[in-house]
This record gives structure tokens, C-alpha cells and sequence, in this order.
């Protein structure tokens, strides 16, 4: 039995034991009180709460205190029963609205995402964020002219640091363009996918970079061209520093992990997991004390499982000690951001932007995907963990990706059988229902990234992949059929980093055409639900203190101008666009200071979108696990 099975089993005893009785049929549903203390309560009423709880479905009011959930049920019940206690408080701001436990990231970069929030956002997409609207442009010309606009706006002297440019949106991009813009205020162009950039003149002479230095005949000399201004894949373990010296200061951190969790906050989440972290000592405790001093959200760490490997030379035993040693220190770890124990991140094939998963079948056009961890890496790697009882997760993008990866697993389980394993596999671009269930079987849950089929979808079936596979790309219904447990994820910032247009890409399975793509793999907006709240929390082990309202848990809500199983009835094409009124963190109302809907695109932009497919993989191409390794590389070696 589950630790939350018992708990819901001993929220039932309680309730019993007051005396309530069973409910008819036809009656209200029971409510369900645990034992209080002498603290103040507080009583949030809602038009209606969506639980995910097996214990009780339907409520409207939730009682809360010391952050934890006292009682959920029936509102007139609640208010009676603490009305009179000392320091009870009703708030009733919400009556209107829809309460749900507070949506679970389970997989987000939120460090890297704080970096780019200390640019100026020059995107295809238009932004609406906490702190101001970025409208999006297309076309070289266009850039260019956003660009000067920046230059005009900035002080003198002030550098002009930009993400967002892509080379299908934006045209060509390099030092000489960037000198017409500006000869004295140095520039840094920082690519969409972040696996890119641009410097010109004023720049390399702020930062002292000479011809000498961008030249040689080390490998990362192939991925920079000094003329250009240009650096990228491993040419960026050069380059980054060069950013990061005017980013990732101490003042900029905490202004971009400020705005960071703001955006976060402003998609309903209280509860971020950052798979594949290995920032350096003195980062994560900026993020501590940052994050310390105005919480409103939980940030868990996973150990990125084969940086530490490849720096200990492919020493599994060595790695692992490594790990075990880092995440036990009280140093590294906070009541608001700390390492989830006895987990693991390791990888198995190439990005889905960059085509570089590796497929059963190939590639239509003939190219050939790549390897992370080779696979004799990810078994060697994963063995001490799995003999140690940790929970894996495993990034997994292809077909035949999955297939190695759940090939070891299964090697593993042989050698070593383990209960309740709960190995996670993260991305899953592309999957074979077969795998899904021999997965399951033994144990396995996932967590798919579902903007891969909105934005890539309609692309694919014309590139690289073909119609027949292109169109189940992020599988939904097969996972359920499998009878897996399926969370979503947003890798931010590589999508958004908003649950609910993650559920409205699995419910509708619309492509940037407006087709559907497909349709046997669409989930409801309830089975979507609980793949951004109990799911995912599940996922992460997190099930028995978040993920749904049932008494004793931490007291996460989201709070919604309108009920998400109605909409999905009336409009399921307007769930993306619900607004998410204000966060509950332990117990703490926190407004969303603007509707915020994270990435938004035009018509006309959206179709556009479809380039930053496989093209990305001709240079810095990837995605945001790819690139937090590298700058994480970066940043321990400053």
C-alpha cells in the first residue's frame, strides 16, 4: 500500500470516527476533517474544487493550517465547525472560481530560464509575461529594427544582450550586421534554442576577446568563427563565459530566478522539478537565499547523473559516490529548494528540435540520429544506482531510444528485481506502443513533453520522419492503455512553462496547420489533469505531500476564472487560455500580477514556428537538457 493510499485510508477513519456518516446516493458528499491544532485556520471557498483525490471527488470548500489541508468538503459543514475557533478567517475572494491542487512542473530548467529573463526578448512568438509584453517579430528587416529600437531605448554604455533570434525567423545573423546596429554598445545575440552566439566588435573589445583566442586547432575551434562573431555547440564552452560574466552575476541571478519564478507562478505552478542539475556550489546557494525570501513555489533538484560520470571517466562507482556526497549537504539544501533523495538523471538519444533521436526505422532523408550516453555509458552509469534503490529518470526521445533504455532497465531488473522502481522516462517524442507496455510491466511511468506534436507535428510529416509516424508524436491514450502513469512537462524554456496549454495540446492534438494529428492518442481534459498534478507528483515521489487536496498534504492550490471540464464541454480549443488567477503556496494566497500566458503566437508566426524543427540541428541545435549540461559545464569551470 502506497503512502498515500494510507493516508487517504486514515483521512476516512477520522472522518468516521466524528461521526459522519455514509452518504446516500443522492446526498452531498461527505467532509472530511483531520485533527487541528491551536493555530489559526483559514477556510478558502471556491464555485467548485477539482480534488484529484480517491477519498472525496467533489468540494467547495477547503480548510487549511500550518500550510497543510485540515478538511476539504462541503462549505457550510467547514465554516461551522472552526467559525469560533481563535483567528479563523473565511476567504470567500475565490467563491466564484475553480480551485485545484497546485499544478506539478516535473520537468523545468529554471536556472537557465532566469538567464534568459535577464536578456531582451527578440522572439518569433509573442510573450506575455509578469513584468511586460514582448510582441514578436518576423523577418530580418523587422529584427534589425527591433535591435535599433533596443540600442536607441538603453543608456550609453549599457550592453544589449538578446535571446530569441532564429535563423528561419530572423534571417542571417552575425558581427557585421550587428556593428551596423551599433560601432560603440556592445551586442550578444543569444539564439532561441540557446545553443547559439553572436558577438560584434564593441563586444569582443568590452570583454578583451582577440583573434588569437577564437582560433586553434582544438575541436571547439571548429564552432567559432571569429569574423563572424559566431560560437556554438561546443564552441560555446568559450564563448558562454563571455555571457555569463554579464548575466549571471550575483545581482542579475537573482533578478532573472526572481522573474523566473514569477512566470512560473503566473502558469498555476507550486512545485518545479529540475531533472539533470549539477550547477556549481555557490549558484545553488543564490538560488537558496533567492528563493528564501519570498517563496512561492517548491524547487526540487535531480543530479545530473552523466555530467558527474563523464567527469570521473566513466567511474560508475566513483560518480555515484560523487552524487550521494553532494546532495546530502545541509549547504546545498533548503526548505525551498533542495535535492529530491536517492534520484538520478541520465540520458539516452538526441533532441527532438534538432532531429537527432534516434529512430528504429531512420530518418526519411537518411540522416542519422545521435547518442548522449552511448548506450554501454547508460547501463554502466545507471547500475549503482539501480543496485542502490534510486529512482531514475531518463531522457528518451526516439523510438529506438526508449527501446535501449527499457532494455537496460530490464537488464538491470534481472539482475537486481526491485518493487516500486518508478524509472521515468522524460520527452518521448517518439514511442512504440510496445515498449510502452513491456515498460509499464515492469514498473516504468512517463512524462511527455506535449508542444513536441503541436510544434513539430505538421513539419515532420513532410521532414525527416513522414506522416505515419509524425502524426503520434507525444503519444497520450497509449500510455493510459498500457495503464501507465503519464505526467506532462514543458522542459522550459524550450516550451512554455504553462500546464495548462500542455493539457490543451493533449486534449486536442492540434498541429500548427489546425489539423488534428493523431486523434486515437488524445487524452480528456480530466486524464490531463492528473498528468500536471497527482501524475506528475508521482513521478517524482512528491504524491504524498502534493498533487492533490486530501487532507495532510502541503496546501498547493491553483486558482482558475473558470473550470477546465466545462470548457473543455463548451470550447476545448480556449483550455490554453484560462486564466490562472492567483497561486495558494502552504497555505499562502499569492495574486498572479498579470494574466499571463507565457508564449503566444500569431496566426501568421505559427506557421512560421514549424522551422525551428530539424533545421535547428544545422547549427546549436537541441534542446534545454542539451544545453543546461553545457552551461552548467560553463559555470563550474568560472
Amino acid at each position: 500500500m502506497s503512502i498515500n493510499t494510507t493516508m487517504k485510508n486514515t483521512a476516512l477513519a477520522i472522518a468516521l470516527s466524528a461521526g459522519l456518516s455514509a452518504c446516500s446516493i443522492n446526498s452531498q458528499p461527505p467532509t472530511l476533517f483531520a485533527e487541528a491544532s491551536d493555530s489559526p485556520i483559514t477556510v478558502y471557498s471556491a464555485a467548485d474544487i477539482i480534488t484529484m483525490s480517491d477519498a472525496i471527488k467533489q468540494a467547495n470548500a477547503v480548510a487549511v493550517q500550518d500550510g497543510k489541508i485540515l478538511a476539504v468538503g462541503e462549505e457550510q459543514e467547514i465554516v461551522g465547525k472552526y467559525q469560533n475557533t481563535d483567528g479563523f478567517s473565511h476567504n470567500t475572494d475565490y467563491a466564484g472560481m475553480t480551485l485545484t491542487p497546485g499544478l506539478v512542473e516535473p520537468h523545468a530548467h529554471i536556472w537557465l530560464f532566469a538567464l534568459v529573463a535577464n536578456t531582451h526578448l527578440i522572439t518569433p512568438a509573442d510573450w506575455s509575461l509578469p513584468w511586460g509584453d514582448v510582441k514578436g517579430v518576423v523577418g530580418q528587416e523587422a529584427y534589425l529594427e527591433r535591435l535599433k529600437a533596443l540600442d536607441a531605448s538603453l543608456p550609453e554604455g549599457e550592453p544589449l544582450i538578446t535571446w530569441g533570434w532564429h535563423r528561419y525567423f530572423h534571417g542571417e545573423m552575425n558581427r557585421a550586421l550587428l556593428d551596423e546596429i551599433s560601432s560603440d554598445r556592445p551586442i550578444i545575440v543569444w539564439q532561441r534554442s540557446v545553443h547559439e552566439l553572436f558577438f560584434n566588435t564593441a563586444a569582443f573589445e568590452m570583454l578583451g576577446v582577440t583573434a588569437e583566442q577564437w582560433e586553434g586547432d582544438a575541436n571547439h575551434f571548429k564552432y567559432m568563427d571569429y569574423e563572424q562573431g559566431h560560437a556554438y555547440e561546443t564552441g560555446l564552452y568559450a564563448a558562454a563565459p563571455l555571457l555569463f560574466s554579464l548575466i549571471a552575476t550575483p545581482e542579475k541571478f537573482a533578478e532573472g530566478m526572481n522573474r523566473a519564478n514569477q512566470y512560473l507562478q503566473a502558469g498555476g505552478i507550486t512545485t518545479v522539478v529540475d531533472p539533470g542539475m549539477m550547477l556549481p556550489d555557490d549558484m545553488t546557494k543564490a538560488m537558496i537565499d533567492i528563493m528564501e525570501q519570498q517563496p512561492m513555489l517548491d524547487y526540487f533538484m535531480i543530479p545530473a547523473g552523466n555530467t558527474v560520470y563523464d567527469k570521473m571517466d566513466g567511474d560508475a562507482k566513483a560518480a555515484f559516490e560523487a552524487v550521494e556526497l553532494r546532495v546530502s549537504d545541509p549547504s546545498l539544501n533548503s526548505e525551498y529548494v533542495r535535492w529530491l533523495p536517492n534520484q538520478i538523471k541520465l540520458f539516452a538519444d538526441g533532441a527532438a528540435y534538432a532531429q537527432l533521436m534516434m529512430m528504429k526505422d531512420g530518418y526519411t532523408d537518411g540522416h542519422e540520429g545521435a547518442w548522449i550516453q552511448y548506450p554501454d555509458d547508460l547501463e554502466n552509469s545507471m547500475r549503482p544506482y539501480w543496485n542502490n534503490d534510486y529512482t531514475i529518470t531518463v531522457h528518451a526521445n526516439g523510438d529506438y531510444g526508449l527501446e535501449v533504455a527499457v532494455d537496460i532497465m530490464e537488464k538491470l531488473g534481472n539482475e537486481m528485481p526491485r518493487e516500486d522502481h518508478r524509472t521515468s522516462f522524460h520527452h518521448l517524442a517518439y514511442t512504440d506502443p510496445a515498449d510502452i507496455k513491456r515498460a509499464t510491466q515492469m514498473g516504468a511511468n512517463f512524462s511527455v513533453n506535449p508542444f513536441y506534436l503541436h510544434v513539430l507535428g505538421d513539419q515532420y510529416s513532410l521532414y525527416g520522419v513522414g506522416p505515419e509516424r509524425a502524426q503520434y508524436t507525444s503519444r497520450g491514450r497509449s500510455f493510459l492503455d498500457a495503464g501507465a502513469k503519464l505526467s506532462f512537462h514543458s522542459d522550459a524554456p524550450m516550451a512554455p512553462g504553462r500546464p495548462l496549454t500542455l493539457a490543451w495540446t493533449a486534449v486536442n492534438r492540434t498541429g500548427l496547420s489546425g489539423k488534428t494529428l493523431g486523434e486515437s492518442e488524445k487524452l480528456t481534459m480530466e486524464e490531463s489533469m492528473r498528468a500536471i498534478t497527482i501524475d506528475a507528483a508521482y513521478a517524482a515521489r512528491l504524491e504524498d505531500k502534493i498533487g492533490s487536496i486530501d487532507i495532510g498534504k502541503n496546501a498547493n492550490f491553483a486558482v482558475l476564472a473558470e473550470h477546465p471540464y466545462q470548457v473543455e464541454k463548451e470550447n476545448p480549443a480556449a483550455i490554453k487560455d484560462i486564466e490562472v488567477v492567483a497561486t495558494v503556496f502552504n497555505g499562502v494566497p499569492i495574486d498572479v500580477n498579470k494574466p499571463s500566458a507565457g508564449l503566444t503566437m500569431s496566426p501568421s508566426n505559427l506557421n512560421k514556428m514549424m522551422l525551428i524543427s530539424r533545421y535547428d540541428g544545422v547549427h546549436g541545435g537541441g534542446d534545454s537538457c542539451e544545453a543546461s549540461k553545457i552551461y552548467q559545464d560553463v559555470l563550474s569551470q568560472m
